[in-house]
């Protein structure tokens, strides 16, 4: 039960800020008991999906950047461990690789990723996979932290990465976002901005969680799966 009701929000039919039904409206509708339904809206609320409102209902919530990354939430919105596993290895070691190459990387460490940015701009233009060049993004930002061991890492999941980015190769409208985040990712990390660059990369992740290991997106649709959920501001964007 709390899966369906979480998959009207995910599905749109629920945003954040959007009252409930009823308990009542639920039973009619779904046609189930109401303890199924306060078990439901019990799990959607620890999870901090939805909040309580005395006198005024029940109300969709907007996570917080901490409420992003907790573990139990990705994973039932994500429904795939290995999916999960991948995304808490990944929030594990990128943010401080992009740490590390905003303090370390070198003239020659940036160039080489303009040339991966401008190849995978490239091939979006023409129509052509663009998966591997997404994926070799997130090594070539471990190679610019010079830690071998976190390079190793990331080379070692590239394969991962680019069979989940093939999913996604028929979607012109992914593809532009990502580039635009890229681009985005490196030119924080190129000004030197350790902290920034940590809340980038993941924002990043997470999103890209969201979108690859939640659903199917739809190009002209709703946002894909969680992402409506969980999107954050672009940088210099408002909140």
């Amino acid at each position: 039960m709390a899966r369906k009701l979480l998959d009207m929000i995910r599905q749109g039919a629920l945003r954040p800020g959007d009252q409930l039904p009823t308990e009542k409206e639920l039973i009619e509708k779904l046609g189930v008991g109401r303890s199924t339904i306060r078990e439901a809206f019990q799990i959607l609320s620890t999870i901090n999906v939805i909040e309580a409102t005395a006198g005024a209902g029940t109300f969709v919530k907007s996570p917080t950047p901490a409420d992003m990354f907790r573990p139990e939430l990705m994973g039932f919105l994500i429904g795939n461990r290995m999916a999960l596993e991948l995304l808490e290895a990944r929030e594990m070691i990128e943010p401080n690789c992009v740490r590390l190459a905003a303090l370390r990387g070198t003239a020659e460490d940036f160039a080489r990723i303009d040339r991966l940015l401008d190849a995978h701009e490239a091939a979006h233009r023409q129509g052509r996979p663009v998966s591997e060049h997404a994926a070799k993004f997130h090594v070539m930002l471990a190679e610019a932290s010079h830690n071998r061991v976190a390079v190793t890492f990331m080379s070692s999941i590239l394969e991962i990465l680019m069979r989940r980015g093939r999913r996604f190769d028929d979607i012109p409208d992914y593809q532009r976002r990502e580039i635009d985040e890229h681009r985005e990712i490196l030119a924080v990390v190129r000004r030197r901005d350790p902290e920034r660059a940590v809340e980038a990369i993941l924002r990043h992740i997470v999103q890209s969680a969201a979108t690859y290991d939640t659903g199917d997106p739809v190009e002209d649709g709703p946002r894909p799966a969680a992402a409506a959920l969980f999107r954050q501001p672009r940088m210099g964007e408002r909140r």
